[in-house]
């Protein structure tokens, strides 16, 4: 898609090539956050067909981000609802183009279909802070969630706290804010793919610096107790001399002994 605008320095901005590497960057740490954290307890996938009637192929949406519970069937192309579990979440990140639909007719068709939560993150905003809702399903209508008393939005379904941060991340919007989850029991974000990989980096790194460390004290240990036994030795040997030269001395020793 061309872009549709440009900064003051001539760089496209909003559907262009620039949004589509972030979207997807930001698309990526949500799926690999929520699927390390729930593990095989929940299916977790982004941007899949989710078809719900069955027999006609028009009954179909690709919500950005989905999250099912339940004896679900892996590695499937579509996510057909006459054959899994309904599901719990979608979200949806927001662009110029569907704006409209994530606010209308998909967001009617979800609670239609009873999917318990319904989040919107629009990261368009270029000075402010990037808009996220979320709507929970009451009866067949969506009702807004509140903020707690921090402020921030949680999430009964996924049991975490969904929190737009300014800060200089893998993932940032044209505002220089990011998306992330926050687990409150354990107070810390859930970690991005890069992190856990730089985190591997690092440990990695520190058992080497400390089997390096191990190496050199046992090494100088060694070297240690190497001198020891030649200080024990050279002593032993000056002892031994010492005591040849008083035996040799006049008047002493055997020589001494027979005058």
């Amino acid at each position: 898609m061309p872009p549709v605008a440009y900064d003051e320095e001539g760089y496209p901005y909003e559907d262009s090539a620039v949004e589509t590497d972030w979207h997807a960057l930001l698309l990526g740490y949500l799926h690999w956050a929520l699927r390390t954290w729930f593990g095989p307890r929940a299916w977790v996938c982004s941007e899949i067909a989710l078809l719900y009637g069955q027999g006609d192929p028009t009954a179909v949406l690709a919500p950005d981000l989905l999250v099912a519970f339940g004896p679900v069937s892996r590695q499937q192309p579509s996510y057909k609802l006459w054959e899994q579990p309904l599901p719990s979440l979608v979200m949806e990140v927001q662009s110029k183009s569907t704006s409209r639909n994530d606010r209308q007719d998909k967001m009617h068709t979800y609670a239609t279909l009873g999917i318990k939560e319904y989040w919107l993150f629009d990261p368009r905003r270029k000075r402010l802070p990037p808009r996220l809702e979320g709507y929970r399903l009451q009866g067949k209508r969506y009702q807004p969630v509140p903020a707690n008393a921090a402020g921030q939005m949680a999430s009964c379904v996924l049991g975490l706290e969904l929190r737009v941060l300014k800060e200089e991340g893998e993932v940032t919007t044209p505002s220089g804010h990011t998306l992330r989850f926050y687990d409150p029991a354990s107070a810390e974000f859930l970690r991005s793919h890069q992190e856990e990989h730089d985190d591997r980096l690092a440990e990695r790194a520190g058992r080497q610096q400390a089997e390096a460390a191990q190496q050199q004290a046992e090494a100088a240990k060694q070297q240690a107790e190497e001198r020891a036994a030649a200080a024990e030795a050279a002593l032993r040997v000056a002892e031994e001399r010492l005591a040849a030269l008083r035996r040799a001395e006049p008047g002493t020793g055997t020589e001494g002994e027979s005058a």
